[in-house]
């Protein structure tokens, strides 16, 4: 009985419980969230994977040497100091992987570009299910998938995003925590009575300030942020202790940016601080934890105190100081922004805001006017995608169109830029572009669901058409990715790196070189701090030289300049005024270290420095490269033909622009600064030409060097078909010339350089055509008429000779010196035979 108890209860535990099928919406909701996440997984393996894949080789123009070397070095970049970047670069730079440092400082963009993007998918499926509500069958959630990923890949492809997403800048990373923090509002929202809720709006103001540490810019998240948390009804918190907590971050913003009166933050903050104390002591602690994480968050600055009292290398502002560092962080090395005196009209503000709003999403460039219509496609779907929001959910679209017109009209009238800017702003509005990119996913999603509507009411299933529209949706931004590709792709750009090496590798040792911006600043910090290259060279930048703080760094920090001036005389130096204008602070400067160390240490200054700022010293410069040295000899436009032709020949390297031939290397792109900046080489080959004037040869190939280098630069333009002609290639040169004009149909003064080679050749009717058509095209260029008088007259033509003369005077009757030789060819005239003449017809 016992041996059958125990087989029964053997069997009732091996009895398997039937399973019970899952319910038809909880099999949804599983199968839901796997394609969900299928969507994230491929957003962020596309994204990361081509970021990677077109990332800087190494270090790139503008601020990205200063960041690398300042992370590398743990040192203090340019104010506001972006300390949290320069500390999470430098973990970045201990990776144990095998590439550079450079390079890996770069990879924190593209980690941070990918995940922006992923945000933005997951933004688009988030507002999706305000628009339609949770997803209650498959096709629901495919739509926001297909409109989750076609979002996500148009910022991902899109211009400004994809160069910030490739280089060491803190743009990515600002965008990718506006997404986050955005995300954040809408996960509050989700239960916002809760405790839990509460603390994640305390995390939203701790993240707030602790992402000035990247870029002050990422902070506009909140304005956003502020309209839907406010028309959220219920919550543990009232309206007006929330406001209350956001004005303190607009008191430290407005501070920082638009008014320099310390006064008037001291009195707002006085004012702050007792309304918070109020509210804490009426039992309502929310605008005082909110302002306390802000304070928080803004501590990590604290690191630009601890670090700059160590004297890193690169420690810009030298905020050693509670002052200092109150004027790193007030940005009081620049201006304050003014928004009512307008630096240009506001129409052209908005048009140049238009045009990099269109040049993000292109697809093709295709033009009618300003209005680029490569662009019509997405920029179509995020305004139907803002129509759709809002016809559907007013709450959610106020949060997004919000932080949308704040990043972009907004900073068009806050930023107020002029119309000659040293460079590009497109990356001040990544924002903008970031945010707009949700409302394309949320009209691609709209778009899909509308065509689903349609066939419902026809009746069909349409489902094999809608599987083609989602594929044609998801494959547009990849319209958008083939356009940007090969701008965009930097994996073997070396411009910017090897421009450092080249400027600092023919200077002797122990040298001073003045230098002036940024782009021939930084790339030489970052090639003597990171690669460790000619560390015994002092840079000195002209532009950082009328700050008392730097002046005492280039006389205390190694390797030291000798500067025979007190600490208070160079705190109490003033600008000057003189009878030709002011001498800046800068000019005093240059001057003093100058009489302290020529002749002592080599001096150099940078081709790059305007003329203007060495010309009281130009008789002493000898060029050598891409700096003048200074040296004891005097002269005019001394070039050191040796010297210079050893560095161009031998020792520059020309990675990224030209090839082992010496022609331009097709497969890197070089932006427009780029092109810009290395004229320079150009400059320099076509200076070492003229001095080879002698050797037509050598000459010609110093020209043709620098046409690869730089074809539009104006010598190149108007001398290499002379070069050509001065080597014995006379078709070449005429070849060359007919191809510049019909290039730059502009520059008539090609048709001189053609006329004169035909009269050169003997070829005096081709001459006067080729003048011909310059006159024709310019009639008031007097020096052409005569020209073209002077050689009809040389073939004996006088009557075309008289016709120019009379021709010209009919529009110009008060000029005598040509009503002269008129005369005097006619008295000539009367003396020769008519069969002499030379009666030919024009």
């Amino acid at each position: 009985m016992s041996a059958k108890k125990a087989k029964a209860k053997r069997a009732k535990k091996e009895r398997v419980e039937p399973q019970v099928a899952p319910a038809p919406v909880e099999r949804v909701a599983a199968e839901g969230k796997n394609y969900f996440y299928a969507g994230a997984a491929l957003t962020l393996l596309i994204s990361f994977g081509i970021y990677v894949r077109t990332m800087a080789a190494s270090a790139s123009f503008w601020d990205a040497g200063e960041f690398i070397a300042t992370a590398y070095t743990l040192g203090i970049p340019h104010s506001p100091g972006t300390p949290l970047y320069v500390l999470v670069g430098r973990v970045f730079t201990l990776l144990p992987i095998p590439i550079s440092v450079a390079q890996k400082v770069n990879l924190l963009s593209a980690l941070c570009g990918a995940l922006g993007s992923l945000f933005v998918y997951i933004l688009i499926v988030r507002f999706l299910d305000y628009i339609s509500g949770k997803s209650k069958t498959l096709p629901d959630t495919l739509i926001k998938v297909v409109g989750g990923l076609v979002g996500a890949l148009f910022i991902t492809f899109s211009s400004t995003y994809w160069t910030n997403a490739t280089e060491a800048e803190v743009y990515a990373m600002s965008c990718f925590l506006m997404g986050f923090m955005t995300w954040l509002g809408l996960k509050w929202e989700e239960n916002p009575t809760s405790p839990k809720a509460t603390a994640l709006i305390y995390l939203l103001f701790y993240l707030l300030a602790m992402s000035v540490g990247f870029h002050l810019g990422t902070i506009l998240a909140v304005s956003g942020i502020f309209f839907f948390v406010w028309m959220t009804p219920k919550k543990p918190f009232t309206n007006l202790e929330f406001l209350v907590a956001c004005i303190g971050v607009g008191i430290f913003v407005a501070d920082a940016t638009l008014y320099r009166q310390g006064q008037v933050t001291l009195v707002l903050l006085i004012l702050f601080t007792g309304v918070v104390i109020w509210l804490y002591k009426a039992k309502s602690p929310f605008a005082a934890v909110c302002s306390a994480l802000f304070v928080l968050g803004l501590s990590v600055h604290l690191y630009l105190l601890i670090r700059s009292g160590h004297n890193p290398a690169i420690d810009e502002g030298s905020p050693e100081t509670w002052r200092t560092l109150y004027a790193a962080l007030r940005r009081e090395q620049y201006p304050p922004m003014n928004i009512v005196a307008r630096k240009a009209a506001f129409g052209f503000q908005l048009s140049h805001f238009s045009g990099y709003f269109q040049s993000q999403f292109q697809m093709a460039s295709m033009y009618i006017g300003k209005l680029n219509l490569g662009a019509v496609i997405p920029i179509a779907l995020g305004i139907w995608g803002m129509v759709d929001h809002f016809s559907k959910n007013k709450k959610s679209f106020i949060m997004l169109f919000v932080t949308l017109i704040v990043t972009s009209f907004g900073l068009i009238v806050f930023l107020n830029f002029s119309d000659a800017e040293v460079r590009e702003r497109d990356y001040f509005y990544s924002p903008a572009f970031y945010y707009f990119a949700v409302f394309i996913g949320i009209g691609a999603a709209g778009l899909l669901s509308e065509a689903r509507l349609a066939f419902k009411r026809l009746g069909v299933s349409g489902r094999e058409l809608l599987f083609v529209l989602a594929a044609v949706l998801i494959a547009l931004p990849f319209f958008t990715a083939k356009r940007h590709f090969f701008s965009h792709d930097r994996s073997n750009n070396y411009s910017c790196r090897d421009y450092a090496i080249n400027m600092l590798i023919g200077l002797k040792p122990d040298a001073i070189v003045f230098t002036n911006g940024d782009n021939d600043t930084f790339p030489l910090w970052y090639i003597q701090e990171v690669e460790n290259y000619r560390k015994d060279i002092r840079v000195v930048n002209l532009s950082l030289l009328n700050t008392p703080w730097y002046i005492k760094q280039l006389k205390y920090n190694e390797p030291k300049v000798l500067i025979n001036w007190t600490d208070d005389q160079i705190e109490r130096l003033q600008p000057m005024p003189t009878k030709s204008g002011w001498l800046l602070v800068r000019d005093l400067a240059v001057g003093r270290m100058l009489r302290d160390n020529a002749w002592k240490r080599p001096i150099y200054f940078a081709v790059t420095i305007p003329p203007e700022t060495y010309a009281p010293y130009r008789e002493h410069l000898e060029m050598q490269g891409l700096a003048y040295e200074m040296v004891q000899e005097k002269g005019t436009n001394m070039i050191n033909e040796e010297l210079l032709e050893k560095h161009l020949y031998e020792k520059f390297s020309w990675r990224s622009l030209l090839t082992d031939d010496w022609k331009k290397d097709e497969s890197v792109f070089l932006p427009k600064h780029t092109r810009h900046l290395v004229q320079n080489y150009a400059a320099a080959f076509v200076q070492l030409g003229f001095i080879q004037q002698d050797e037509p040869q050598k000459a010609l190939r110093s020209f043709e060097i620098a046409q690869q280098i730089s074809p539009q630069m104006e010598p190149v333009v108007q001398l290499l078909g002379r070069f050509y002609f001065m080597a014995g290639d006379t078709q070449r040169a005429l070849d060359n010339y007919n191809e510049m004009i019909e290039k730059y149909p502009e520059k008539l003064a090609l048709l001189y350089r053609i006329a004169e080679i035909y009269e050169r050749i003997g070829q005096i009717d081709q001459a006067i055509y080729s003048l011909d058509k310059l006159i024709s095209r310019d009639p008031g260029d007097r020096q052409a008429v005569l020209s073209a008088f002077g050689l009809s007259v040389k073939a004996n033509q006088f009557q075309r000779a008289r016709n120019y003369l009379v021709r010209w005077l009919n529009a110009h009757p008060d000029d005598e010196e040509v009503r002269n030789q008129l005369n005097e060819l006619d008295n000539a005239l009367k003396t020769i035979q008519p069969s002499d003449s030379g009666q030919q017809q024009e």
